[in-house]
């Protein structure tokens, strides 16, 4: 009786250990998934922020190039009329251009 009382007290042992180390992985995979991630969405901003900064000061000296041909005001509003147009763009292709790769990236960093 004592040697099979021995024998599942280290099965029990190891199973919880097993487990334990299981649940460990999944706490370090978890947690480098989420690194990733997060790396991801902070290059993403900072991009996004200097692209802006960039897009603003080539916006505004194509302007101020166009004006010197047919004037300040009408300069600016084809600048402003090719941002409206490029909107709808995005708006109408944003399944395509934004939702599509997200999931793709996300799906492909979490199944990995």
């Amino acid at each position: 009786m004592n040697d099979k009382e021995s024998s599942f007290n280290r099965l029990w042992a190891q199973g919880k250990e097993f487990l334990t180390l299981k649940l460990e992985y999944a706490k370090l995979t978890t947690a480098e998934k989420l690194s990733v991630l997060f790396a991801m969405v902070a290059v993403a901003l900072v991009l996004l922020l200097l692209g802006m900064g960039a897009l603003l000061f080539l916006s505004i000296s194509l302007a101020q190039w166009m004006a010197q041909a047919i004037g300040t005001a009408w300069s600016y509003a084809i600048i402003g009329g090719f941002y409206l147009v490029l909107m709808v763009v995005v708006v109408v292709f944003r399944k395509a251009l934004f939702v599509n790769p997200v999931a793709r990236f996300i799906s492909r960093l979490i199944l990995s």
